[in-house]
């Protein structure tokens, strides 16, 4: 077997190549299975099978439906994590049909994220055709709840199994070209205001849910947000009440705080619950739920995993755009572990059932993944 760093660009675009059109078929077999977030374990069952039919052994599939396997390296004392969420944004009953036109492939959920679980899952053969070994072993993960209110659940709980892991990569669909090492993280809270209720007229005066949680949202929407670190809010969700000549009962509000700085977003989090605590009429009440807590972090652009997924991109003459999102890599990120987040391919629409990916990008795409996967073993091996 050849060791990683003898692998040229050229050697893996040659087999990207003859790549294409298998990454392309399973995505469309997977894309088929639904795999709405919270709601994964037929995807996870699809996934185990693929992963079986490719060779791979001791496949694990835990409480959560998190799938995966590890690929055996030089050194078997530490692990690189590779990680594609298999969850979607898309209901049950929503037609996941697969169309294939051209260089394109349409349907719900191919780039987010559907081609990129393909993508990853192939590694083990790649690695096989290309005679190669990992420097450290590589664990594959298709794991759950990366989209919504899934929280990252599922990244969570792959990180905290692996007290090996030296490094991790997130693979999105949708992207190539772009490297994530910042980790924007949120807070989002469910806000629900009750009340005594009552006949608009027959009860004319008496406190209204509605009305109240208008009133927080309106003083939320006062508070001056940070430029540098950036941070945003945005209350997402409304809803309430029984009828036009109703006074209220109840009104809910779903709100999404975010920041690349957890100091930042601890501050932005702790004004927002001062203001929905604001004195409130009598009869009426407040509580809060917290629904969603993703983690912020920062890695260098120039040390750890970074700077070897520039340098792959560069040589396959592409221009790396660095930039802070909300992905899996967020937890490694906010644990110091060094992580990115590359793309595999180019696409539009996603969250939206007319989603589509461009098919040709992939030999570069894949290429990317190999190399980034390979170089990045080696330098965590140091």
């Amino acid at each position: 077997m050849r060791r990683s760093p003898e692998l040229s660009v050229a050697d893996v675009m040659t087999l990207s190549e003859s790549y294409l059109e298998p990454i392309v078929e399973l995505t469309t077999r997977l894309s088929e299975v639904p795999a709405p977030t919270n709601d994964e374990g037929d995807r996870a069952v699809a996934l185990r099978q693929e992963m079986e039919a490719l060779g791979y052994d001791d496949i694990q599939i835990d409480e959560l439906h998190d799938v995966t396997a590890r690929i055996k390296g030089e050194d078997s004392s530490r692990c690189l994590l590779l990680a594609a969420h298999i969850d979607t944004v898309f209901p049950r009953g929503t037609n996941l049909t697969v169309r294939r036109d051209g260089d394109t492939l349409h349907g719900p959920g191919v780039g987010d994220n559907t081609v990129a679980v393909a993508g990853t899952i192939m590694l083990r053969k790649a690695f096989a055709d290309l005679g190669v070994t990992p420097a450290i072993d590589i664990v594959v993960a298709g794991n759950v709840g990366e989209e919504g209110l899934g929280d990252l659940r599922g990244m969570r709980a792959v990180v905290d199994s692996l007290p090996d892991i030296a490094g991790a990569i997130a693979v999105e669909g949708h992207l190539l070209g772009r490297i994530t090492h910042r980790a924007v993280g949120s807070r989002r809270l469910k806000v629900t205001v009750t009340g005594p209720g009552g006949h608009s007229w027959g009860k004319a005066g008496e406190p209204s849910a509605i009305h109240h949680l208008a009133k927080i949202i309106a003083r939320l929407d006062d508070i001056p947000l940070q430029d540098s670190p950036k941070t945003s809010f945005n209350a997402g969700m409304f809803s309430g009440g029984i009828s036009v000549n109703t006074i209220a009962p109840e009104a809910t509000a779903v709100l999404d705080m975010r920041s690349t700085s957890a100091d930042a977003l601890a501050d932005l989090v702790a004004e927002v619950e001062r203001v929905i605590n604001m004195p409130a009429p009598r009869g009426i009440s407040v509580a809060i739920d917290v629904v969603g807590d993703r983690p912020a972090g920062e890695l260098s652009r120039t040390e750890g995993l970074a700077p070897v997924a520039e340098r792959v991109l560069r040589e396959l003459g592409y221009d790396a755009h660095f930039d802070a999102s909300s992905t899996d890599a967020n937890v490694p990120i906010s644990r110091g572990i060094p992580a990115v987040c590359i793309g595999l391919t180019t696409g539009a629409n996603a969250h939206r059932e007319d989603e589509f990916i461009r098919i040709s990008p992939l030999v570069k795409g894949f290429t990317q993944l190999v190399m980034t996967t390979l170089r990045s073993a080696e330098a965590l091996a140091r």
